[in-house]
């Protein structure tokens, strides 16, 4: 069924961004004032739909103070995505069902389909029932009743008007609105349509999200989706310090001056076997494509390497605990046991890293599978 509300309006907003923003750069130039109205849209706009709408309503990955429950409601209505409880639901639904007909934007229907296709050709009724403690927050239920009114104001009159302020009435409703909301949208849209058909899938070799760096550096952070999906109550999507992920520096940063707590986040240990069980999975894979069945001794060799790899993550872990049970005993403990427990974890952690470094040389060999 066409949802012809949605065509309109994307196919008249991206026609004013694609021919209206170059016209206007060709005959007037740009401006400060229109570069800033773009940018700070981008960043309140993105980020509200990072920050609020996804880790902090959809998957309850921290808790914030109201003000910022507020700031992320209103400028991400301006972000055109619909309110944040279609919007949650919706994802909700996408994690609990993700790769079936249930999926509301399942990748298998095409890459077009769960890019924007899902919104212009929508099979899906929003179910509520998923969504049913956002529904007590007064400010959610408001925002989702008078979506109109918020997402016009916060995403329409206010840049608009800041650049009326300023002599740029035009370039500001051309570059800082229909621009904006067009490159904000199509960074969204990339999660679910990229980062479910390239990229890396780090933790879960078995669904289509992918670990996708270059849609991270759009996106706020959000294109390292394998993690995601694997971990989605978790406040981070980039975990590694190299990873681009502005959306978790902001939550920790909010967390800092009391705007945010409860961050949310799985442990080391658990994202390391995450990762090795995905790794174990693509080279079981591998080994059925290159032996055109699963070969038992390459299947036990792979089972051995494994089995040990996962005993010592297990025992480093173990040896944490010790060390932290025996820290938090206080002074009744004296320093010599702390220092052979710290000790046993040092060398459990160097008996895992080098195993992992055998593993890792395992896992890229496909010679060995033949």
């Amino acid at each position: 069924m066409i949802n012809w509300r949605n065509c309109i309006f994307f196919f008249t907003v991206t026609a004013v961004a694609v021919i209206g923003v170059p016209v206007y750069i060709y005959v007037n130039g740009i401006s400060a004032v229109e570069i800033g109205l773009f940018v700070f849209g981008t960043l309140a706009t993105g980020l509200s739909i990072t920050v609020g709408y996804h880790r902090l309503f959809a998957h309850r990955s921290f808790q914030a103070s109201p003000i910022v429950h507020f700031l992320t409601l209103f400028f991400g209505a301006g972000a055109f995505q619909e309110s944040v409880l279609q919007w949650a639901s919706q994802h909700r639904q996408h994690h609990a069902f993700v790769d079936t007909e249930r999926d509301p934007y399942n990748i298998k229907q095409g890459f077009f389909y769960a890019h924007m296709g899902w919104l212009l050709f929508r099979k899906h009724k929003i179910d509520y029932d998923n969504v049913k403690d956002l529904e007590k927050n007064r400010l959610v239920q408001h925002q989702h009743k008078h979506y109109v009114l918020w997402s016009v104001v916060s995403g329409l009159i206010l840049p608009t008007f800041m650049g009326a302020l300023m002599d740029h009435a035009l370039g500001a409703f051309l570059i800082g609105v229909a621009g904006r909301i067009t490159f904000v949208h199509h960074g969204t849209f990339m999660i679910n349509s990229v980062c479910h058909w390239f990229g890396r899938p780090t933790y879960n070799d078995q669904e289509s999200p992918r670990d996708h760096w270059l849609i991270a550096l759009i996106t706020m952070g959000e294109g390292y989706h394998s993690f995601h999906h694997r971990f989605p109550s978790d406040y981070r999507n980039g975990v590694k310090w190299y990873h681009w992920d502005p959306s978790k520096w902001v939550i920790r940063m909010m967390s800092f001056v009391g705007l945010a707590k409860g961050l949310k986040r799985a442990s080391e240990f658990q994202i390391l076997s995450a990762t090795l069980v995905a790794e174990k999975e693509s080279v079981e894979g591998l080994i059925a494509r290159v032996t055109q069945k699963f070969s038992p001794a390459a299947l036990e060799t792979l089972k051995t390497h494994y089995d040990r790899i996962k005993f010592l993550l297990h025992q480093w872990e173990q040896r944490v605990k010790e060390h932290a049970e025996i820290c938090g005993r206080g002074l009744r403990k004296s320093h010599e046991l702390r220092r052979k427990a710290l000790q046993r974890v040092q060398e459990a952690r160097r008996q895992f890293l080098r195993v992992r470094e055998e593993w890792s040389r395992f896992v890229v060999q496909p010679a060995i599978y033949a």
